[in-house]
């Protein structure tokens, strides 16, 4: 690949990283809390140094994705290198365009007074950090959340929330994130109501949003409906999901007001293979955050750069059947309903034409010029 002509700007794309798989609560709608999962069986924190050669290979081969998400199946804030991996992203962020935002989606619970300073800031580069609460009450949260930590994390948000408001930091957008199900929805209200004055308080401009984070800055009290594991639960939280955001007034978007059954079939093309990449801890690439078993794993950063497997031969050749709506050998998506679901990145035809014009350019003498750099890393000590 020649670095003159780099991979095309896909708009909707996003670059996960998994810091750790570690969390310190155990939500019900995550694969934490499922009993020996294969994902959480081994735990640890992303090497930095893989995190640093990422960021490095995307500079020099020009990539640029809308945004970076610092979050898949653990707490971010755990990882000991957290403010280091931060800057060096709104680095490359401001310096060479390489993320159009960062993002961070945390729990809370360890945004510590260290993790506030850190996070505010005016940098020249759109920051939103997502707060993943989905109760109002101490008992829901537990009943959720796995872990009854409701006073020190609603306390910890407020810290932050007040401190921003304080400093008048630009920066880090705040999304207070409620997943509404039926084990919550009698509370939306009083969470809207919660937030909603906590930012009058500190003076920040605030607004409710369902199912997608408007444009702007200002603050935003965030309802969005859960993912579940079968068409018919998807079904029946669509209809909680849609009930609980009449109530509030809040306009959805297209695929999240249709009452139709939800189809357990794909027959289109994905666009989690053209722009949603997702880095787990131990380096692993595969192409959808649902992916947690990484049946769909391309390879590992420990093994070869990201540039080599995002964008050579073998992702190449999946985008090629995938355009066509063949997910043979990939069990997983044929039968995904996510693609007719709000929670979804679209794609035109003139995206897969863009991507698979740039895949015809491969050029594998790209991957020899790292082979060398690479495998001398792997040796040092």
């Amino acid at each position: 690949m020649n670095v003159s002509c780099p991979p095309p700007a896909l708009p909707g794309s996003y670059l996960v990283i998994e810091l750790t798989n570690r969390c310190s609560l155990a939500c019900v709608h995550c694969s934490v809390s499922e009993a020996g999962h294969e994902h959480h069986t081994r735990t640890g924190y992303i090497d930095p140094a893989l995190v640093l050669d990422l960021y490095r290979d995307l500079a020099e081969t020009g990539a640029r994705f809308d945004a970076l998400i610092l979050f898949w199946l653990g707490e971010p804030l755990l990882h000991p290198h957290f403010g280091p991996i931060y800057r060096e992203a709104l680095r490359l962020a401001a310096e060479r365009g390489t993320f159009g935002q960062v993002e961070v989606h945390t729990n809370g619970t360890h945004l510590t007074a260290d993790r506030v300073r850190l996070a505010l800031n005016d940098a020249a580069v759109r920051q939103v950090w997502h707060f993943s609460l989905d109760a109002a009450r101490q008992d829901t949260y537990l009943q959720i959340k796995g872990l009854d930590r409701f006073e020190p994390v609603e306390a910890n948000v407020a810290r932050f929330v007040a401190e921003k408001g304080r400093l008048g930091a630009r920066w880090p957008r705040p999304v207070f994130q409620f997943i509404v199900s039926d084990r919550n929805e009698a509370e939306v209200p009083v969470f809207r109501r919660r937030w909603t004055s906590a930012c009058a308080r500190a003076g920040l401009p605030v607004r409710a949003a369902a199912q997608n984070v408007p444009p702007g800055e200002d603050a935003v009290v965030f309802f969005r409906q859960l993912d579940c594991p079968t068409a018919e639960e998807q079904a029946r939280q669509n209809a909680v999901f849609r009930r609980a955001m009449a109530a509030e007034g809040l306009a959805l978007p297209r695929p999240a007001q249709s009452p139709e059954a939800v189809q357990a079939h794909n027959a289109t093309a994905c666009s989690g293979f053209w722009k949603s990449p997702v880095v787990g801890w131990l380096g692993d690439v595969t192409v959808c955050t649902r992916d947690n078993l990484l049946h769909n794993r391309v390879g590992s950063l420990a093994e070869a750069p990201f540039s080599a497997l995002w964008w050579g031969q073998e992702m190449a050749g999946r985008r090629a059947r995938v355009a066509q709506g063949d997910y043979g050998g990939l069990p997983t998506c044929a039968t995904c309903f996510i693609p007719r679901s709000a929670n979804y990145s679209e794609l035109s035809p003139n995206e897969i034409a863009a991507q698979a014009a740039h895949d015809a350019r491969w050029d594998d003498r790209w991957d020899d010029r790292w082979d060398d750099r690479w495998d001398d890393r792997r040796k040092a000590p």
